[in-house]
């Protein structure tokens, strides 16, 4: 089995200089901001995988505040512990009843040891993404995020997330948002460093 390879210092620069070669909009982007990348780092296991699910659907600003009520009532985030909290208590954090459903499943999935954070570390990527979307609540987009920003791997592709459709989009001056087939083909040449790619699309999306 091929070495699992993760974003550091040593492979951030390996992707910065590939996607300049094999697409000139990376150029610009990275000119633009003196090859300065902000990543997207999140706690590993349980509590980061919450923290997405959170996320689902939401600004940046309305799930931080939730989540953080949520971490606020969780105390060391354990599922177990989760567990114990009621309903209307995740509730009234902001959590709508779908989600306090979700994340209660991931909890369930974490006691009964049918989820082990442990050996998803040990696993391809593709793998990792099969193992989290059998839980449900857990879609392509948050097992994808997981992987980057709590596993840190190097190829993650949350092709369905939005500003990085709108990003593709204003880069690569399409009249209409790509179609998923079309974002597929555009970030093929990206790999095995999409996960910098999608970072890169990100910081366009909020600039503006």
């Amino acid at each position: 089995m091929n070495k699992i390879q993760k974003l550091n210092n040593r492979t951030l620069a390996l992707g910065i200089n590939h996607l300049k070669k094999v697409d000139s909009d990376f150029k610009t982007i990275l000119r633009d901001r003196d090859d300065q990348i902000n990543t997207f780092k999140k706690t590993g296991g349980f509590e980061g995988l919450i923290s997405l699910i959170v996320e689902q659907q939401l600004s940046v600003a309305s799930a931080k505040a939730i989540f953080s009520r949520v971490k606020l009532i969780c105390g060391d985030f354990e599922a177990t512990t989760f567990l114990r909290i009621s309903e209307e208590e995740l509730k009234a954090t902001g959590l709508s009843r779908q989600k306090v459903t979700y994340c209660r499943n991931v909890a369930e999935a974490v006691v009964n040891k049918t989820l082990d954070f442990k050996k998803l570390e040990k696993m391809a990527d593709q793998e990792v993404v099969a193992k989290l979307v059998q839980i449900k609540g857990i879609g392509e987009w948050t097992a994808q995020c997981y992987l980057m920003a709590c596993m840190k791997r190097l190829d993650a592709w949350p092709s369905a997330d939005l500003g990085l459709i709108v990003a593709i989009q204003k880069i690569k001056k399409i009249k209409e948002r790509p179609k998923s087939l079309t974002i597929e083909k555009i970030a093929e040449p990206w790999k095995p460093y999409r996960s910098i790619a999608a970072l890169l699309l990100w910081s366009t999306y909020d600039k503006d």
